[in-house]
């Protein structure tokens, strides 16, 4: 898709002329909801749907996917369930695993590479908040979006544990970590990877959660922008699309 086809909004909405409060007199539930909007997001990006994600969905998630005109595809919210989970494995892999699929890392995004320096940047904030990136398998990288969403959904949670704990320098902390990451490395890529992603999706239910991301990090961004770095990260999402290089240094180590 050229870069050219984006419409990120350049005046940043509602933004003003200088970065809001790192607090941003968000409530607690407010804080609540968007850690656990933050949470679901990574887990639908993380791998493919299984049992528990489906029945999240059809059960507890519903009544909010109704009143939020979310459109998951008719078949995840009443078809067989071994069905849906076989189609939708499928379109995973093909758009975020297979080669020529949208991969979802900010390497891949901005230099066609896999394991550059936004992976140790990515890393570094989590060592810095306290956490430490575990592999599952190999040849996973600390610059997955769905790490990269966890990490702030987590960072939601903590400043709520603070705030009700009555602890406002550290509540205001945490504040101060997500919306560095968010502008400094969630923003620069997500936007566009997220719009490229849902152009090569076939089945709803991902062009539903990627339209959703795409609107949820570029809320959040906005709300802790001025308007310089809101045109910066606009531009730098509208990037062509980079190709992917092949580096015969690099190999994935497997185990015994």
């Amino acid at each position: 898709m050229p870069a050219n086809d984006f419409k990120i909004p350049d005046d940043g909405g509602a933004a003003t002329s200088g970065p809001a409060s790192p607090v941003t007199d968000m409530s607690r539930p407010e804080l609540q909801a968007r850690a656990g909007l933050y949470a679901l997001l990574a887990r639908c990006l993380e791998s493919e749907m299984d049992a528990n994600l489906l029945h999240l969905f059809r059960g507890p998630l519903k009544e909010t996917v109704d009143e939020l005109g979310l459109d998951l595809g008719e078949d995840v919210m009443n078809a067989r369930a071994e069905d849906v989970l076989e189609n939708l494995a499928e379109e995973f892999t093909a758009l975020f695993v297979a080669p020529g699929g949208v991969l979802p890392y900010r390497s891949v995004f901005e230099t066609g590479r896999l394991f550059q320096t936004q992976a140790d940047q990515a890393e570094a904030a989590y060592k810095a908040a306290g956490f430490a990136f575990r592999n599952v398998y190999s040849g996973e990288f600390s610059d997955h979006v769905a790490v990269m969403l966890a990490f702030v959904g987590r960072l939601f949670e903590r400043q709520l544990a603070f705030d009700e704990a009555d602890n406002a320098s550290a509540a205001s902390a945490c504040a101060v970590q997500r919306e560095t990451f968010l502008r400094e490395q969630l923003g620069p890529w997500v936007i566009g990877w997220s719009r490229r992603a849902r152009g090569c999706a076939l089945h709803p239910f991902y062009r539903t959660i990627l339209e959703l991301t795409e609107q949820v990090v570029w809320e959040d961004v906005s709300a802790c922008s001025d308007q310089a770095t809101l045109k910066r990260l606009a531009l730098s999402n509208r990037r062509r699309l980079m190709r992917q290089t092949a580096d015969p240094d690099f190999r994935k180590a497997s185990g015994l």
